[in-house]
């Protein structure tokens, strides 16, 4: 006798069938879901490190920064420190070029008129007795100096500490250069001090007047004082260092 599956055998058998089929696809499609949730995980921990490296390059320039800001700071307060040492040594140059005399200057003061004697001479009289001496104009600008006088010039030539007063002949020289009369002394201080030392008794105005030289001391608000035009040239003095 040929054996047949019941109805409730084959209805049995296919859902065995179809359960078999669904856990089957389950597992793959378990598989497929993790293999595929394994990949964002991936992803995260490359995203991670990432994170990590750009974090530790943020530091490393913070720090960059940081070390970059102090040098800033420490070139500008170099700088200002430079600035101030650069003004201070422009107002030292300034006060030893005024001290040379190689700068003009301009201040109150005084001018010093000094000229020939017009008395006559008698026969046998000697002619320098009526001449205005390179000694009588070293007298003034010395009597000036010890006055306080901060710069003085002599017919537009500047006296100072290397000049030279002397003579050739009846020619006064002054910083190798010749001057003729009148000579006109000028110099910057208190106006009221030059012309008390200039005027007081026994100084070198009052010797020209006995011989009635025509001298003229005047005081003035501003008087320019030129600029030394010679060279300095020193054979002996050397710079103490």
């Amino acid at each position: 006798m040929r054996f047949r599956p019941s109805r409730l055998q084959l209805a049995l058998t296919a859902i065995l069938l179809v359960a078999g089929l669904l856990v089957t696809w389950q597992v793959r499609v378990e598989t497929s879901i993790r293999a595929k949730l394994r990949i964002p995980s991936q992803r995260l921990e490359e995203l991670a490190f990432v994170l990590q490296e750009q974090a530790r390059y943020r530091e490393r320039l913070e720090a960059e920064i940081a070390a970059l800001r102090e040098q800033v700071e420490r070139y500008e307060e170099a700088a200002t420190r430079d600035q101030g040492a650069q003004r201070e040594l422009r107002r030292r140059l300034e006060v030893l070029r005024l001290a040379a005399g190689v700068e003009a200057v301009r201040g109150p003061g005084v001018v010093v008129e000094l000229r020939y004697s017009p008395r006559p001479l008698e026969p046998g009289d000697d002619p320098n007795l009526v001449l205005v001496h390179y000694t009588d104009l070293q007298a003034v600008v010395a009597t000036l100096w010890a006055a306080g006088a901060e710069a003085v010039a002599v017919n537009g030539e500047r006296v100072v500490s290397t000049t030279g007063l002397s003579c050739v002949g009846t020619t006064i020289l002054c910083n190798a250069r010749r001057l003729a009369p009148p000579y006109v002394v000028v110099a910057i201080g208190d106006p009221d001090a030059l012309q008390a030392a200039l005027e007081a008794e026994g100084g070198p105005l009052a010797a020209l007047r006995a011989f009635q030289f025509p001298v003229r001391v005047v005081k003035v608000q501003e008087v320019r004082v030129p600029a030394y035009r010679g060279g300095f040239e020193f054979r002996y003095a050397r710079a103490e260092k």
